[in-house]
């Protein structure tokens, strides 16, 4: 059950990974940094901070530029990673934020947030970076960018290599739709893995099928699968707009 409760003296510095509320906005101050911050009365919604504690990329990596290319594309993942913090779908955290988003630039290469990034609203190219390459015998990520990519790049590396139709990767975390994805009719993989390891991108390709467009990696996030960036942000909305009406009813 989501902890429903009147809205207190919160903010950024409350332990909630983040706050759905439903109501009107206004400014407030936080009782712990004094810092000002917008919330909402009426009904508020705790997402509790339940994930592994973020430790950093997992992975080997090399950098073999510090610029890339890109186009329109990155504009518009930006504006979806914006959004979904802003939503409490990637909560920000003091290291980075709980999501990752990418899409794909060849067949196994993509864009993608780099580690501990935190997402703007005004893009800044620095906060992507380009995979290009995995090299298997090393088990090494190549990248081209400023800083090394998410930590979940396994995931959505092994999520391209695996659906060749799939050209974006959202993923964020929502603990509510974990809680009432049976309700929802979503698919959940069948253990927990900790966040970038193969372990966890494995547990994704043995759950999806060429239909697939929506799951959760159990006791973690959720991944959402489009054809392009827009598919898959305008899926997570549906979805998560299904989970405010379970919620209403509780």
């Amino acid at each position: 059950m989501v902890d429903t409760r009147d809205l207190k003296s919160r903010g950024p510095c409350a332990r909630a990974s983040s706050i759905l509320a439903l109501g009107t906005k206004f400014k407030r101050v936080c009782d712990t940094c004094r810092k000002p911050f917008f919330s909402y009365v009426l009904k508020t919604i705790y997402i509790s901070d339940n994930m592994e504690k973020y430790q950093g990329v997992k992975f080997l990596h090399r950098q073999s530029k510090t610029t890339f290319s890109y186009d329109q594309r990155l504009q518009n993942l930006n504006h979806w990673a914006y959004l979904f913090s802003q939503l409490g779908l990637a909560p920000v955290h003091e290291g980075g934020a709980y999501g990752n988003h990418s899409y794909r630039t060849g067949k196994t290469s993509f864009v993608i947030t780099k580690s501990a990034m935190i997402p703007g609203k005004i893009l800044k190219s620095e906060d992507y970076c380009h995979v290009v390459a995995f090299e298997e015998q090393s088990a090494t990520i190549i990248f081209e960018g400023m800083f090394p990519p998410s930590s979940e790049s396994f995931l959505h590396l092994a999520l391209y290599q695996s659906l060749p139709h799939i050209n974006s990767i959202l993923h964020g975390h929502c603990s509510p739709f974990n809680d009432h994805a049976e309700a929802l009719n979503i698919s959940v993989t069948k253990k927990f893995y900790d966040y970038g390891t193969p372990e966890l991108a494995q547990s994704a390709l043995d759950l999806v099928d060429q239909t697939t467009l929506f799951f959760i990696l159990k006791d973690h996030g959720f991944v959402a699968l489009g054809e392009d960036i827009n598919s898959a942000g305008k899926l997570t909305l549906n979805y998560f707009s299904k989970l405010i009406s379970l919620l209403s009813l509780d």
